[in-house]
């Protein structure tokens, strides 16, 4: 029997350039273009309109809307649609493809989101509540929206960042400690609670912040205003905002709440505006608590009051965070910009009164409850994206005269076209972060592999490395056990792959790739089976090699999954034989249809006969705040005959399943040495 191989081709970038450069990219973000938006002059306030599912409408026109200011009518100007969070560029230009031309379109790709826990209404001991409905929220939020948890409290000379990275953000999340003494609520006679930051109910300890976190984009940094003492949470709040007003695009503050105590008169109205004046909307789900003790006098009407007079919602956590995340997701992905037209008081620096209505029944509208001064919050304008097209350097699919006619201009996409451009925008958002984000990890991979009669067990660290010079993420499977005898040469291996010098990069990209695949068991020679290995297929030089399409979706891990399945379409193929041959991939991702986050993959591959699948699922990981690799598994098969009628049939050859777990960061050190720690 002829030794099998299916391996990675280590580059294929010649012919990319060619077809990237002459084919349209889905998923791609199209050039932007400035579209005017009104008067540059005109007033203007963020209005979200949902409907009784939560989903925000297509269209809404300028002449949808009613307007008054101070009880006066106000002419609307302008209106654009603002598409948010993952796959929001492509969206906008979809939706603007198909528009009649009464209102613009825009994206806001990265949101700003506060995520404000209010300790001082929380019993001590009795925090899990607020944490896991907090949690809830980040694990909807995509991987490239900026985000800060914050504690009220504040401690003193607190610093914040809006930063991509989760995981500092979860770790001060899981540090959430409740304000409120257990026993006072078994006093009947103990006062009412004191303002938030008296210091008998503060824990310093619990309640320090880590350091702001760097990330790759420049994030704004935040410092807790100096200009007024605390006056309980909404005093904090108002100190938050008024930090945060300079910071560029509008914000979602997310405040998880009991209730508050009492509170000077107009506090909230004063909060309201300061949220208003910053374009932060405040969304307040209220968490369990003791309101029913008479003693604490905690009042959930200030809070709603709050959310509704900044443009946001408010909701009662329930007992299931995850659903209730789900649709305040969907309401956070998109929202519409309207612009007024200019009047003389616009500029006076005082709060005039807004009101809006909506001529469409069944619809919930959101606005502020002021029309006040504000920065614009800078969403980026797009053009309409161009058709799919067959890549140009298939050499199973040549181009036909028709094909080389000039083109006509674009048909705007249906609905189901639509929904499969903005289900790969989100896919392809994930990725580009996702990389990035992972790189920083390791894994311990447990991988048993059998081929007839034999097997054997691998023990490995298995993380995303991009050597030296090169331009691409590749996995790396480090092999430290075989059925549990150590491998002796692992320094040396490391060395020679990381940290030789004046070799060529193909070369070391080829060497770690071997490596990856040094114990495999069995006939088939292979370096595809890590769990990783697809995300290649969705880098941009290599997306217009594949043929995707929207196959439905389904229930997956918990939430609705897209199932998007790919074929290659490019010759050489990204993966080959021993030969040099073409081998053929296709399979499919389930993808999460909030962040785009891939939650389950399968490849294929057929060869001389005989046939692969490799599988991967992926978890949710609480910590890091990310979808890993949990478990992969791979089969290989070979048409043999075994009858004395002479029908083949498929013998599985190969099998193997690998579980990860133990997730942590890493750091190399390519002084000496690699560092992996265990």
């Amino acid at each position: 029997m002829p030794r099998l191989a299916v391996r990675a081709r280590c580059a294929v970038a010649a012919l990319v350039a060619t077809v990237a450069a002459s084919a349209a990219v889905v998923g791609q973000q199209p050039a932007p273009v400035t579209p005017p938006a009104g008067p540059a002059s005109a007033p203007s306030f963020d209005l979200v309109v949902v409907d009784k599912d939560g989903r925000v409408p297509d269209i809404l026109a300028p002449g949808d809307l009613t307007v008054s200011v101070d009880g006066k009518p106000r002419r609307v100007a302008a209106v654009r649609r603002v598409s948010r969070g993952p796959g929001a560029s492509t969206d906008a230009a979809t939706r603007q493809a198909r528009a009649n031309g009464s209102i613009s379109f825009a994206a806001e790709p990265i949101r700003n989101v506060l995520v404000v826990v209010d300790q001082s209404s929380l019993v001590r001991g009795e925090e899990r509540a607020a944490v896991a409905t907090s949690r809830a929220l980040l694990d909807r939020l995509g991987v490239a929206d900026r985000l800060a948890v914050v504690l009220l409290p504040l401690p003193t000379d607190q610093m914040l960042s809006l930063a991509t990275e989760q995981p500092a953000a979860r770790e001060t999340l899981a540090r959430t400690a409740g304000q409120i003494a257990p026993a006072t609520l078994a006093r009947p006679d103990a006062p009412a609670l004191p303002a938030a930051g008296n210091p008998m109910l503060s824990d310093p300890e619990r309640l320090r912040e880590s350091e702001p976190v760097p990330v790759a984009a420049p994030a704004p940094i935040m410092k807790e205003s100096d200009a007024a003492p605390s006056a309980g949470t909404l005093g904090e709040l108002a100190g938050l905002l008024d930090a945060i007003r300079t910071v560029p695009g509008r914000k979602v503050v997310a405040l998880f709440s009991a209730g508050l105590a009492d509170m000077p008169s107009g506090q909230v109205s004063d909060v309201a505006a300061a949220a208003v004046a910053a374009r932060a909307a405040i969304h307040v789900f209220a968490v369990p608590g003791p309101r029913d003790d008479g003693s604490l006098n905690l009042q959930m009407g200030p809070l709603e009051t709050l959310a509704r007079s900044t443009g946001g919602a408010f909701v009662s956590a329930g007992r299931n965070p995850e659903r209730l995340m789900t649709r305040t997701a969907s309401e956070l992905a998109a929202c519409y910009v309207v612009a007024l037209e200019p009047a003389a008081t616009d500029t006076d620096g005082k709060r005039h009164m807004l009101k809006v209505e909506v001529a469409a029944r069944g619809l919930t509208v959101r606005a502020p409850a002021w029309l006040m001064p504000s920065a614009d919050p800078g969403d980026l304008p797009v053009s309409a994206p161009a058709p799919a097209a067959v890549p140009s350097g298939d050499a199973r699919s040549p181009r036909t005269e028709a094909a080389a006619r000039p083109t006509r201009p674009p048909e705007p996409p249906s609905g189901r076209e639509a929904e499969f451009q903005l289900a790969m925008a989100r896919l392809v958002d994930y990725v580009d972060a996702y990389e990035r984000q992972y790189s920083g990890l390791v894994a311990e991979e447990e991988f048993r592999q059998s081929t007839r009669g034999s097997t054997t067990r691998l023990r490995s660290d298995y993380l995303l490395v991009k050597p030296e010079r090169s331009a691409e993420w590749i996995s790396f499977r480090d092999v430290y056990e075989v059925d549990g005898v150590a491998v002796r040469d692992r320094d040396d291996r490391l060395k020679r792959l990381f940290l030789q010098t004046g070799i060529d990069i193909s070369v070391q990209l080829q060497a770690i790739r071997d490596e990856s695949a040094r114990y495999n068991l069995g006939i088939v020679e292979r370096n595809i089976n890590v769990p990783l290995f697809l995300l290649r297929f969705l880098q941009p030089e290599n997306r217009p090699r594949f043929r995707f399409r929207l196959a439905g979706s389904r229930s997956v891990a918990g939430g609705e999954a897209w199932r998007i399945e790919f074929d290659e379409r490019v010759s050489p193929t990204i993966i080959s034989d021993r030969q040099g041959s073409d081998v053929d991939a296709k399979g499919w991702f389930f993808v999460d249809q909030v962040t785009g986050a891939i939650v389950e993959s399968v490849l294929r591959i057929e060869e001389n006969g005989s046939t692969g699948e490799i599988k991967v699922l992926f978890r949710h990981d609480p910590v890091l705040g990310m979808w890993v690799p949990a478990e992969m598994t791979e089969t290989y098969q070979m048409l043999t005959q075994r009858s004395l009628s002479g029908v083949p049939r498929a013998e599985t050859i190969v099998e193997g399943r690998a579980k990860y777990a133990n997730y942590r960061r890493f750091q190399v050190r390519t002084e000496e040495k690699i560092v992996i720690p265990k």
